[in-house]
């Protein structure tokens, strides 16, 4: 069975969605999956110069083939992820495949994608991303709301089935009426063995780690916004808050200024993009994970604290909020600063040695990519086998 994932970009400045691929790609060539991605250079405001474009390369053990994003000055076009090489080779190219899975909607390669299948009989599956949330459909509304009737709308209903990783986005989807079967299934985390490092404190005491891109959905300013009221609160306490991550440059300049305000500035460090196993090393030496997110379809950086046992804090419009509160993996609060701030307050104590143990076992119970794999091959050979599913 040959599948071709498309997804509008692989650059780590998108987060998790783009992590996420590769690390399904790997999964599901180990299950005997002929998989490979289809994407573009995309970076951000730039792209990717060292990628090359026009011809297949290995990323990571995985098949992956990039061509030019185009890149004019005005942003909603440049992020629109326009790449006419890439509709070219698709067109010619589409019939080579039994499936497409489909990463992300409202982008050029996904939009074309989709419309490409339909017009060519092959099925595809479409993982929406968290993107049809009333959050999302919120930002940038007008335009979502037209591609939407113009376009996305015909695209998500000719689908085989829409991946959603978790039941609460799912949920969230369903007042668009869309008729599709829904195919529940979250995203993999790695599970291997990790030694936790000695213990940090004295002197920065706790250590609260946010690792995500610094979006205003994250909601980081809120999270700073607690510290500085926890500060107020316990001034004797000792605690670091470490920011993996990048984002805006002129927004992370808003935030460090927030917490400048805040009068937490010293304690806040920021270690911009981190990545491989300097990004291991922060999971687990992490006293807590923190996502106090406006809206999250999954939340790969949860899923990877807790594969490191590192606890997490999540607010619950975090997908895996529920999975997190039954499992006794973290704690569950709203993201409102006094809300937040009293959360983090028992979170100074520590992580017990037991709360670390739940964590990792939900990981390797519900979050392991093996088993994942697994399941979403199974469903690729039910649509593949099956034609009223598509």
């Amino acid at each position: 069975m040959r599948v071709l994932h498309v997804i509008p970009s692989v650059s780590p400045l998108r987060g998790g969605p783009s992590k996420a691929v590769i690390e399904m790609v790997q999964a599901l060539r180990q299950q005997g999956v002929d998989a490979a991605i289809l994407t573009t250079n995309d970076h951000g405001p730039a792209v990717d110069a060292s990628l090359p474009t026009g011809r297949w390369i290995q990323r990571q053990d995985v098949p992956l083939l990039a061509f030019p994003r185009w890149s004019p000055h005005l942003t909603p076009l440049r992020e629109f992820a326009v790449s006419p090489a890439l509709a070219v080779w698709l067109r010619g190219h589409i019939h080579r495949f039994d499936l497409l899975h489909v990463h992300a909607i409202f982008s050029f390669p996904s939009t074309w994608s989709m419309a490409q299948a339909r017009r060519s009989g092959v099925p595809y599956l479409v993982r929406t991303i968290g993107q049809l949330s009333p959050w999302s459909l919120s930002q940038s509304g007008r335009r979502k709301r037209w591609m939407l009737r113009l376009l996305e709308r015909r695209n998500l209903e000719g689908a085989a089935a829409l991946h959603f990783t978790s039941s609460a986005e799912r949920d969230e989807a369903a007042g668009l009426g869309l008729n599709p079967p829904a195919l529940v299934l979250p995203l993999g985390v790695r599970c291997v063995p990790a030694e936790r490092p000695a213990s940090p404190w004295p002197p920065e005491g706790v250590r609260f780690l946010f690792l995500s891109r610094l979006h205003p959905k994250k909601q980081l300013d809120r999270l700073i916004e607690a510290l500085g009221l926890l500060q107020n609160r316990h001034p004797g306490t000792e605690w670091s808050l470490r920011i993996a991550g990048r984002g805006d440059p002129s927004y992370e300049a808003e935030l460090r200024a927030l917490a400048a305000m805040h009068g937490i500035g010293a304690r806040c460090h920021w270690l911009g993009q981190v990545e491989g196993a300097a990004k291991d090393r922060e999971l687990a030496s992490a006293d807590w994970l923190v996502l106090p997110s406006a809206a999250e379809n999954f939340g790969i950086a949860v899923a990877e604290a807790l594969a490191a046992g590192t606890p997490v804090i999540v607010s619950p419009q975090v997908a895996v909020a529920d999975l997190v509160a039954t499992a006794g993996a973290g704690l569950v609060c709203p993201s409102e600063p006094a809300a937040l701030a009293e959360t983090l307050a028992t979170a100074l104590t520590g992580a017990s040695p037991t709360l670390r143990a739940a964590a990792r076992n939900l990981a390797q119970q519900h979050l392991a990519w093996p088993a994942i794999a697994a399941e979403l091959s199974s469903a690729y050979a039910a649509i593949c086998r099956n034609p009223s599913l598509r």
